[in-house]
């Protein structure tokens, strides 16, 4: 079970009085794992809302009562990640990944080495994905819900789909032979980014051409080839700490 380290209320769950009753997973946690008792405060937001706390009012043996007071700004989601289909396991691991980095934007699509199998997996089903979402939002104390769209078609995507799309114009692809290296890129503070990652073997060289005729530029992390789910931790880090130290 996935530590909830946020209480993740709906909205529509919440009656005008602030209160919720909960009888999913997230009562089991709070019975089981962090064995609440009345009166005890816990960190808590509203999906695509603010974050506060919720008091426990009520624990019985199937559901948990809270009053929820959220009121402070969330943590600002703002980054775009562009992501070959991965197999389904790693699929669903990797929105979960993106949702704690904090990516507002997910952008699924398939290239010459996603296998179609991938295509029809139980992982593509919108309501999987968005509970893997949550997961990787109440790990890191996050409530903006990731948008997620998939492409199943690589040239239509980029020629006709991508060029359209609201995405931050700072763009990189995740390149293991790029000539340019993440510590040679500059950017402005706190600016948003897109980042593209290829499937496991990477992208074909005619898919990272028309990426970076799209603006996202070849960067290089690593002398090593690194799994997807390793690349995009690291690509944000390194990313990420670039923007924060400009003054």
């Amino acid at each position: 079970m996935s530590r909830v380290n946020l209480l993740l209320l709906d909205p529509a769950e919440v009656a005008n009085d602030g209160t919720a009753v909960l009888r999913d997973r997230r009562a089991e946690h709070l019975r089981t794992v962090l064995q609440v008792t009345p009166g005890r405060t816990l960190q808590a937001g509203f999906v695509d809302g603010p974050i506060g706390n919720a008091e426990v009012l009520e624990v019985c043996a199937d559901e948990v009562r809270v009053r929820a007071t959220c009121t402070d700004a969330p943590p600002v989601a703002h980054d775009a990640l562009l992501l070959a289909i991965p197999r389904p396991k790693v699929l669903l691991r990797m929105l979960e990944i993106a949702a704690m980095l904090g990516f507002a934007e997910i952008v699924l699509f398939r290239s010459w080495r996603v296998d179609k199998s991938h295509l029809a997996s139980q992982a593509m089903d919108a309501e999987l994905q968005r509970h893997h979402l949550r997961l990787g939002l109440e790990q890191a104390r996050r409530t903006a819900m990731p948008r997620v769209r998939t492409f199943l078609r690589f040239r239509p995507f980029v020629e006709d789909e991508l060029p359209s799309l609201s995405l931050p114009q700072a763009r990189f692809c995740a390149h293991p032979f790029a000539e340019t290296s993440t510590a040679e890129v500059a950017l402005t503070r706190e600016a948003p980014v897109a980042v593209a990652l290829g499937p496991e073997g990477g992208l074909l060289p005619y898919e990272v051409d028309h990426l970076a005729r799209c603006g996202f530029l070849p960067v290089r992390m690593s002398q090593h080839p690194l799994r997807t789910e390793s690349a995009l931790a690291a690509i944000h880090a390194q990313l990420d700490l670039l923007r924060n130290q400009t003054r």
